[in-house]
């Protein structure tokens, strides 16, 4: 029976009739010794199926080519995209992803993120941070780079950036866009475990009504306030019941926080015989899987997710590079389907 064993700098170096320290410089293009030797010294490394030493690696670089990513739960569909979007740059960089979910918890997802900078990643993605201001200063004890995603940095905190979506552009869109299918009476179901997001869309919602003359009436605005870790299943429970609240009123649209609250929306029409959209119109935000499977197929925000995992991993490896990192807030823009439909006069 034969055993393989890892061929070493000292084997390259007697195969090749040259020192370790002539095999070490070699390996590492060194300019000290001619490309002739480097070449040679190289091919033999090749030859002998030589695998560099990850950890030998990122003790003499300070990186070890590895990034850890935060997300709020792995049952939310909206972390699906972003979660690729970050891997397949990563991948393509020879970049090392480690993936922890924080479960919509701030003090387990800084501790994660402070588990991440002791085991030495290069730097941290969070999707969706749930940290506010009261962590900032053990954040401010981390010396590596972390990207939040969908959340707001605080500008004094050198090593801490953030890439977003307009969420408050995203509201506006929705419920200009139920305005002009003739709307008035326009309601909103929002979460309250999500409190700066929640916040934006709740503003545009209100600023849209305002713009076009629409005063708020009492039941419009239904708010949960139970904690949820965010997974589907607890945001299709917690749009059922918000709509137990908002079908007692008499708005004939409602705007969504988000797609799988929506969906629990429909759940409860559905039981209570309230047909979509000619009952009821339905905007959703977040344009996740579900909303193209459910029927009718969900108007909603859409958020391009993919792209914010794909530039938060490059603000990442920029920053590692040394170069200049801003922080950046995309569009969203409205997807017209089927859920919502001209009022009924």
């Amino acid at each position: 029976m034969s055993i393989s064993y890892r061929v070493s700098i000292k084997d390259i170096a007697k195969a090749a009739g040259v020192s370790y320290s002539t095999v070490s410089r070699a390996l590492n293009n060194s300019p000290l010794i001619s490309q002739a030797v480097r070449d040679h010294v190289q091919e033999i490394a090749k030859s002998m199926g030589y695998t560099p030493n990850a950890l030998a690696q990122s003790l003499q670089s300070q990186q070890t080519n590895s990034v850890g990513l935060v997300i709020t739960t792995i049952a939310d569909p909206f972390f699906a995209d972003i979660v690729h979007g970050v891997e397949e740059r990563a991948k393509k960089t020879g970049v090392s992803v480690f993936l922890a979910t924080s479960n919509n918890d701030p003090e387990e997802e800084i501790r994660i993120i402070e588990t991440f900078s002791r085991r030495r990643v290069d730097g941290v993605i969070v999707a969706s941070s749930r940290i506010g201001p009261d962590y900032a200063a053990r954040l401010g004890q981390i010396r590596i780079p972390v990207i939040l995603v969908n959340a707001e940095a605080d500008e004094e905190q050198n090593n801490l950036f953030t890439v977003s979506v307009n969420d408050f552009m995203g509201a506006s869109q929705a419920v200009q866009h139920l305005i002009d299918l003739g709307h008035r009476k326009i309601g909103y179901l929002g979460v309250s475990n999500r409190p700066a997001s929640n916040k934006s869309r709740l503003d545009g919602y209100l600023e849209t009504l305002k713009r076009n003359n629409i005063a708020v009436q009492p039941g419009w605005i239904c708010i949960n306030q139970e904690q949820s870790s965010g997974a589907l299943s607890l945001d299709i429970s917690i749009g059922k019941q918000l709509a137990g609240q908002i079908l007692q009123t008499d708005v004939s649209a409602v705007f969504c926080y988000c797609d799988t609250i929506a969906a629990g929306v429909y759940q409860a029409c559905q039981k209570s015989g309230v047909s979509i959209p000619d009952d009821l119109s339905i905007i959703g935000f977040d344009d996740n899987t579900i909303s193209e499977i459910i029927h009718p197929a969900l108007t909603t925000i859409h958020q391009p997710k993919r792209e914010i995992g794909e530039i938060a991993i490059n603000m990442l490896l920029d920053c590692l590079a040394g170069g200049e990192v801003q922080n950046l807030r995309l569009d969203p823009y409205l997807v017209i389907r089927e859920s919502a439909a001209a009022h009924k006069t």
